[in-house]
């Protein structure tokens, strides 16, 4: 950064020395205590030479510093880089404000000034109407004119021309110092000896006649009342000074010495002034301004509190000041940044603990808070505790009982507090070494005491009576004390005990009754039902069992020591983790084993409480006073929460998806996003600007197509996907703040992987047709081969068939035609009238038919040598054969184009027309029988007619004639065809069969078009 910028700071450094001692004594430790200051220093990448901040609507903090303009999310610092023919003049930036339309307007120590508006930036120089030299403020006016003060003078810009302000305004100064708009539109201008003002809608500047130099800023009370600060009388305000009132009200005389000066002034929502001081360094506040409003110099005994190097400022040199908006305070240094965050838990001065000490709370009904520490009992408020008694014995617990008596409990030591004094009671067990675990008071008066390694005691009417415990606690002692609503003592003990006495009736609970939260170190049995909480988490006890209590990160509900429930039914717990709050729907709910788990809230060192709760004596750990505020014993010290006042970050986080990562590259232009072939792992980017507490921001994201469900990512900006394969994809991502607010839009991108081109749908269809080609190739091929196999099978048995009709026709049927021929010879010698000769003649008959069966079979077996021919020609030799043998005239008719059949097919087509023509000539006794031949395109039909004297219907129903299994045969052949056989009697006489193939079960003259050898 130029030297030359720091002169101005260090000139004032003489004029307030004198008040540096005085300043250093006034600072106020619990005033600083109250925020959580938290800083990003050059070590951690912050950028040096902060003099400008800003925020806008989408919450992320920009940063003007002497090595150019920044962006932060809360997390991450990113430098903004113009794009190349829009980069900026300097780097050296001094002077920054967002408007209300989103546009950044950036100042320049070597003068100018650009603007940034939706990614683009445009510049503005002496060329276009600015002063020269270094701008130090923009402010806007109730126009909707942006004014600029600059060293070279004043500035309006119009929305599209910037103007040098001169006479024409009556304005008289070569210079503006500081530029600032009020509440009621008023502008203000500082130049250097002058205070002017210009009143809305006016174009003449007016002197105040307030006297100021050089440097001299200006801010707005939230009553009205101006505040100024220059090098002449430090910081002040000026009361009644107006527009219209132009002068100021009668006031103190500034100091000439000993004051604060301040570089920037600011007032936040809660009415507290905050500056940088010029000479001092470092950020002070003021917490209640309006008490020294009078119009004297701010000294340093005004102030409340300072934070410096000394504790946590990256620097004394801090210049800038903002109020986010959640809340938080920013100041810029030469070093780093720094953010304010009022803690939610409140800690009063004086009570840290040493680490050899703890400390003790007890609260009354009058809205005291007692707080043993040590030796000392104080009574504590809320900025500071009161010692009250000293020297005391070391105290490990307190207890405020019903009839107003403070006991406490030191090491070997139980007393009351009597006036300020200990007053001790003696124990009711004579040793030096005996330690008081737990107490608790009944409304009697009396007082029950757990003594380690000897038991329970009550104490009443001056004198101590031990407690039987049962056989199997006899010796245990007890960790934890309760009296309920009806005076019955609760007694909680290791290892999952509770233990419950109502005069003579005990009542031991353990894990049979459902209890699992470890060893017992807290009880409440103040409102309804009893809770008990220990190491392992908190149950409740109702209707005889316990039940465990459920909610978010089972993890962080460890270690109780500590249960406060309010009048609302609020629950309080204090644990190893921090402090938790349960609202009372969730609470209940989380009981219910449903597997529904209770949200909560969780206070620590975020929100300022200090350590953890305390895990031994003394307990409990956690107290309601009579103000509704909530008082908590770590192993730190003492804090306090106030649910009345508690603000809570309303505002959701915006969300940004900031790059994609592939490999080796990264895109940050995430529109329309197409990534490279063989892309199967990216990481995403991704953040949220919520800046109240950075380290609570929680997100979610989801990629559809590949998450069925949210993924809780917690705090990591980050979200990691392997494996992708080609295609379109679309990534969410929402997050919230630290007080559990939801932004229910988030942010999405879309993105597409390229396939390689074995991925593409085209080549998947190509594959797809190959295969169907493939398995047609194959399943041909595989008919062809059965085809093959069936025709070699097929002439092997024709060949049989030939040889046994043969053999059938040269052996069987000549041997019985020989026979035959001997018998007609022996019957025709013999007389017409012997009785023998009728026998013979029956035995001839008998033969013939045995001779005409014969035939008929050989005729078979050699009809298969015809199938190959011809169907017609087959069905033809068939009925001719039949008619020589049988007499009767028969027709074969044909329509269509005959068609080569598949030889198994046609084989059980000619036997089931064989047999329905058989049983026509030899049943049917017909005059004529008729075959037609219908060739079809899609099928073939067969029917077989004759005039006789037709087919019983008792035979057709049946499907067969007794004894005889013709029928059938033909049915179980059709059925193997999946043809149609239908049989039916014609009128007036004769019968029917008509069999219907389907032509792709006999049709295919590709595979069976050969022929037969032979």
């Amino acid at each position: 950064m130029r030297s030359s910028k720091w002169n101005a700071l260090r000139n004032l450094l003489g004029v307030c020395l004198l008040g540096l001692c005085s300043y250093a004594g006034a600072q106020t430790s619990s005033s600083t205590e109250q925020f959580r200051l938290t800083s990003w220093t050059v070590e951690h990448t912050a950028p040096a030479d902060i003099w400008a901040l800003a925020q806008g609507d989408d919450g992320f903090l920009w940063l003007g510093t002497g090595t150019g303009l920044y962006r932060f999310d809360g997390v991450k610092f990113e430098r903004y880089e113009p794009a190349p023919d829009e980069g900026f003049r300097s780097m050296d930036i001094t002077a920054l404000s967002m408007r209300p339309d989103g546009s950044l307007w950036i100042g320049f120590f070597y003068g100018g000034a650009s603007v940034l508006k939706a990614g683009h930036v445009t510049h503005y120089t002496d060329r276009n109407g600015l002063p020269a030299g270094m701008v130090i403020a923009f402010a806007e006016a109730g126009d909707g004119s942006l004014w600029a003060a600059s060293r070279g003078g004043l500035a309006r810009f119009d929305g599209r021309h910037w103007q040098t302000i001169g006479s024409e305004w009556n304005y008289p100064a070569k210079r503006a110092d500081w530029v600032m708009t009020d509440r009621d539109g008023t502008l203000w201008v500082t130049t250097g000896d002058q205070l002017l003002f210009l009143r809305k809608g006016s174009r003449r500047f007016e002197n105040t006649g307030e006297r100021v130099n050089q440097d001299a800023i200006l801010t707005q009370a939230p009553d009205g009342t101006l505040w100024l600060s220059d090098g002449l009388h430090g910081t002040r305000a000026l009361p009644g000074l107006s527009a219209a009132h132009p002068s100021a009200d009668p006031k103190q005389a500034p100091a000439e010495t000993s004051f604060v000066q301040s570089k920037r002034l600011l007032f936040d929502r809660d009415g507290h002034l905050w500056g940088t001081d010029a000479a001092r360094g470092g950020v002070y506040r003021v917490s209640s301004p309006s008490r020294r409003a009078d119009g004297r110099s701010l000294q340093p005994a005004d102030i409340d509190g300072v934070f410096n190097r000394g504790n946590g400022l990256p620097s004394d040199v801090a210049v800038p000041l903002l109020e986010g908006r959640e809340g938080n305070l920013w100041a810029g240094t030469n070093l780093g940044l720094s953010s304010f965050h009022l803690n939610k838990v409140q800690v009063p001065a004086n009570t840290k603990v040493g680490p050899a000490t703890n400390s003790a709370l007890a609260a009354s009904d009058l809205g005291e808070v007692w707080m043993a520490n040590g030796g000392s009992l104080l009574r504590a408020a809320a900025q500071n505790a009161e010692v009250v008694s000293q020297g005391l014995p070391d105290i490990g617990a307190a207890l405020y009982a019903p009839d107003k008596t403070l006991w406490v409990v030191g090491y070997n030591s139980l007393g009351r507090m009597v006036s300020g004094r200990f007053v001790p009671l003696e124990l009711p067990v004579a040793s030096k070494h005996v330690i008081v675990q737990a107490i608790a008071s009944d409304r009697q008066g009396g007082l029950w005491a757990s003594l380690a390694n000897n038991g329970l005691y009550h104490w009443q009417q001056n004198r101590w009576t031990r407690i039987d415990q049962g056989s199997e606690l006899d010796a245990m002692t007890p960790t934890a004390l309760a009296l309920d609503a009806s005076g019955r003592l609760w007694a909680g003990y290791p290892d999952n005990r509770v233990l419950s006495i109502d005069g003579a009736t005990r009542q031991l609970f353990g894990p049979a009754q459902g209890l699992h939260v470890g060893n017992i170190a807290t009880i409440d049995a103040h409102a309804g039902d009893l809770l008990v909480g220990g190491d392992g988490g908190l149950a409740r006890l109702r209707e005889g069992r316990f039940e465990s209590l459920a909610i978010d990160e089972p993890q962080v509900l460890t270690g109780v020591s500590g249960i406060v429930r309010t009048d609302k039914g609020d629950v309080w717990i204090n644990g190893s983790r921090g402090v938790l709050h349960i609202n009372p729907d969730a609470f209940h709910k989380g009981f219910d084993g449903s597997g529904y788990r209770a949200p909560y809230e969780l206070f620590d060192y975020h929100d300022g409480l200090p350590g953890i709760a305390l895990q031994a004596s003394p307990v409990p750990t956690a107290i309601l006073d009579a103000l509704g505020r909530i008082w908590f014993n770590t192993n730190q010290g003492v804090a306090w929460i106030d649910p009345a006042s508690l603000h809570r970050n309303a505002i959701a986080p915006s969300v940004f998806i900031q790059g994609l990562s592939a490999g080796d590259q990264r895109y940050t232009d995430l529109q329309s996003l197409h990534l490279p072939q063989r892309t199967s792992n990216v990481r995403l980017d991704y953040t949220a600007t919520s800046l109240a507490i950075p380290d609570r921001v929680r997100f979610r994201y989801k990629l559809d197509g590949v998450d069925e469900q949210w993924q809780d990512s917690g705090t990591r900006r980050e979200a990691f996907y392997s494996n992708l394969g080609p295609g379109k994809y679309q990534f969410h991502v929402t997050a919230a703040n630290d007080d559990g607010v939801w932004n229910d839009q988030g942010a999405s991108i879309d993105f597409s992987i390229a396939p390689q081109f074995y991925q593409t749908s085209w080549f998947r269809l190509l594959c797809a047709a190959a295969g169907l080609l493939l398995v047609a190739a194959l399943y041909l091929w595989w008919l062809r081969l059965m085809s093959e196999r069936l025709h070699l099978r097929l002439e092997e048995r024709t060949r049989e068939r030939e040889r046994i009709a043969r053999e059938l026709h040269d052996t069987l049927l000549q041997g019985v035609q020989g026979l035959l021929l001997r018998l007609q010879a022996l019957a025709a010698g013999l007389p017409a009238d012997d009785h023998r000769r009728g026998t013979l003649d029956a035995a001839i008959e008998q033969a013939r038919d045995m001779l005409v069966e014969g035939r008929d079979k050989i005729v078979a077996l050699r009809g298969a040598d015809q199938v190959r021919g011809q169907l017609t020609q087959s069905i033809r030799a068939i009925g001719e054969e039949l008619a020589s043998t049988y007499g009767i005239p028969f027709r074969v008719t044909m329509t269509g184009t005959e068609k080569p059949l598949c030889p198994p097919a046609c084989d059980e087509v000619v036997e089931i027309v064989r047999e329905a023509m058989r049983n026509a000539f030899i049943h049917a006794n017909a005059k004529l029988i008729e075959i037609d031949i219908s060739y079809q395109p899609q099928s073939l039909r067969i029917a077989v007619r004759d005039d006789g004297r037709g087919i019983q219907t008792s035979t057709i129903r049946q499907g067969r004639r007794d004894g005889h299994w013709g029928l059938v045969g033909m049915h179980e052949r059709a059925e193997k065809l999946g043809a149609t056989l239908t049989i039916r009697r014609r009128e007036p006489s004769g019968t029917d069969v008509v069999l219907a193939i389907p032509g792709h079960v006999v049709f295919n003259p590709r595979l069976f078009g050969r022929r037969p050898a032979g």
